[in-house]
């Protein structure tokens, strides 16, 4: 409800009766307007007005696919937004994204076809996550635009895809954590804390998994233990236990041990073999359990490791 302010003049009109004929008015850029007294009956002092809003058409959640020639067509589930607005009678998008930036065009819509200018503003991580902002153009349907970009890193096509949260999209993140290390048959365990673990997802509804360098103390035989850093890609998602899995006995994958202060000597990579087998399930408050079990070339007894953690803030 708008407040009006009035002013009643009855007396002020009085005055005028009996003093003057007029009122004068002598606006901010020079100009005089003059009123009869007579013609007054109040004056009226309103809020200025406000600018009208463009108005919100659609919005839609999606995922990004994004080509350069670093990127070859990798998939972020990062909660990429599309919003369509109407500002009389000129139609907007704005693209926003938590990695890739936000983005304002003015476009064109006909025969369900999407087309426009426009600006991007995306964080440069070699200048403390300052905005840069570049020229780009959009382009597509609404469950399909590409976002092109030519002066980002040689050229870049940002495509945002529309589609219901996927599970590899949901576990996707930068985690948080511990693990918790088992050799063998041995009694007790073995804990590195402040474990941080990567997850993204693929398009084809897989994901991949990149654990952190890890290190424990007091392991038998070995002393003090490092484990480097390796990804699993591919864990296949299985409906019915709502996790993802993978063997990769067979993945030609290896891992870097360093032990200190203990009877056996490890300062190199080791091959995994079979049995090496990793399972990853989000539950329902959003703790990552990652069960990691395998056995390395030469090493006599197996391990098994337990990393829970939560989505970095």
């Amino acid at each position: 409800m708008k407040k009006i302010f009035t002013l009643v003049i009855v007396s002020f009109l009085s005055a005028l009766a009996v003093q003057a004929q007029s009122l004068k008015v002598t606006k901010t850029d020079g100009s005089v307007v003059t009123y009869n007294a007579s013609d007054i009956s109040k004056i009226e002092f309103l809020p200025s007005e406000t600018p009208s809003q463009p108005k919100l058409i659609h919005e839609f959640a999606g995922y990004l696919t994004v080509k350069n020639r670093v990127l070859d067509n990798q998939r972020f589930d990062t909660g990429a937004k599309i919003k369509v607005l109407q500002d009389g009678g000129k139609f907007l998008a704005e693209f926003s994204d938590t990695q890739w930036g936000t983005g304002s065009f003015v476009i064109t819509m006909a025969n369900h076809a999407i087309n426009g200018t426009g600006k991007m503003k995306i964080a440069n991580p070699k200048a403390g996550g300052a905005m840069n902002e570049y020229d780009a153009t959009m382009s597509g349907s609404m469950t399909e635009i590409k976002i092109s970009i030519p002066s980002l890193m040689g050229g870049t096509d940002i495509t945002w895809h529309y589609a219901e949260a996927s599970a590899a999209s949901k576990v996707a993140g930068n985690y948080t954590g511990t693990t918790s290390l088992k050799i063998g048959e041995m009694p007790g365990s073995y804990t590195s804390p402040t474990v941080g673990y990567k997850v993204t997802a693929n398009e084809d509804g897989s994901i991949n998994v990149t654990t952190s360098e890890e290190k424990y103390t007091g392991v038998p035989m070995v002393g003090n233990l490092t484990i480097g850093t390796y990804t699993v890609k591919n864990l296949a998602y299985d409906k019915a236990t709502n996790s993802f899995s993978r063997d990769y006995s067979s993945d030609d994958l290896k891992v870097y041990l360093k032990s200190e202060g203990g009877l056996m000597s490890l300062n190199k990579d080791y091959a995994f073999e079979s049995p090496s087998k990793i399972i990853v399930k989000l539950d329902e408050n959003g703790t990552l359990t990652i069960t990691n079990s395998y056995k390395l070339t030469h090493m006599p007894l197996p391990i098994s490791a337990t990393y829970t953690g939560k989505k970095a803030k």
